[in-house]
């Protein structure tokens, strides 16, 4: 029989429970679940061997091996600070998501926001990669990449604080060789554009995956009659008389789109992938995780 002391420090602990589980984005719950599930069926990804080139000099982290400090570059100032090498460089993914104002769009309340999407396949796949003990970090926020829970914890404090819209593409930012970027949004923005920002990073010998997504309704146009078109980003107001009488030609517009970028992406040596968000996220998280898991190192071009 259990005595009154152990159910009162039962009870305590139910309680702290409840208090955690509450503390955390309903976001980051879903996206611990759906990396969960997605882990149950993939294998650790590869690693190259230890290379010798320099990369940079970062400060000390709890967990990081004594023998990478650097006691000369520590002892110009009062922290201490590890060397890495070139290989620790290329198990860094930068992670990135579209904040710009089409990705609120959602065609049906059973459908979730296209930002909402971004956010917990960004989250997924951060959680992911931290544990194969990767390193993670947003892109463009300027910190460098951490591994381990409290790595991950940083990426999405980040990620979930209040933030105003951004672009709708990526500006290349200088990287390490061989570094690996995700980029997730609707990448509806002209080809032009989507490829001067894949030279951009892929000149510098970094690899990169993007993944689009795309309300079902951008993909189908499945209005009908007259319906008045607003422009989320700016572009005004559009109104046509039989939505049914350009659907067609719109579908195949996408088609070409969507084909276009494909096609750069793989001149680039890049991968890209679409999702819906009528789908589950475990669909797209899988494939994207099996493609980061291939060998890390800057491809030839």
């Amino acid at each position: 029989m259990r005595t009154d002391k152990a159910m009162r420090s039962g009870a305590r602990a139910r309680q702290e429970a409840e208090h955690l589980s509450a503390s955390l984005p309903p976001l980051l719950v879903a996206a611990e679940r759906v990396a969960q599930t997605v882990a149950q069926g993939v294998h650790g990804r590869r690693r190259v061997g230890q290379g010798e080139s320099f990369w940079q000099f970062r400060r000390y982290q709890p967990g990081d091996a004594t023998a990478t400090i650097d006691w000369r570059q520590s002892a110009k100032s009062q922290a201490v600070f590890v060397r890495e090498r070139e290989w620790e460089a290329a198990q860094s993914v930068w992670l990135w998501r579209d904040a710009s104002a089409s990705m609120a769009y959602a065609s049906g309340a059973d459908l979730p926001p296209k930002r909402n999407r971004a956010e917990l396949l960004l989250l997924a796949t951060a959680a992911l990669l931290v544990r194969g003990g990767e390193r993670v970090s947003l892109l463009g926020g300027g910190e460098i990449p951490a591994t381990g829970r409290a790595g991950f914890n940083r990426l999405a404090d980040r990620l979930l604080g209040d933030a105003p819209a951004g672009d709708s593409l990526p500006r290349p930012v200088p990287m390490p060789r061989a570094a690996q970027i995700v980029l997730f949004g609707d990448f509806l923005s002209t080809i032009d554009e989507i490829r001067t920002m894949v030279a951009g990073f892929a000149a510098q010998g970094v690899r990169g995956q993007l993944v689009q997504i795309l309300d079902p309704a951008e993909e189908s146009l499945p209005f009908a009659g007259r319906v008045r078109f607003g422009g989320m980003e700016g572009e005004g107001e559009t109104l046509l008389g039989r939505v049914e009488s350009i659907r067609e030609t719109y579908r195949r517009r996408l088609a070409d789109h969507r084909t276009e970028i494909a096609a750069l992406t793989r001149r680039a040596g890049w991968g890209f992938i679409l999702h819906h968000t009528g789908s589950p996220p475990q669909t797209v998280l899988l494939p994207l995780y099996t493609a980061l898991a291939g060998p890390v190192g800057p491809r030839g071009r």
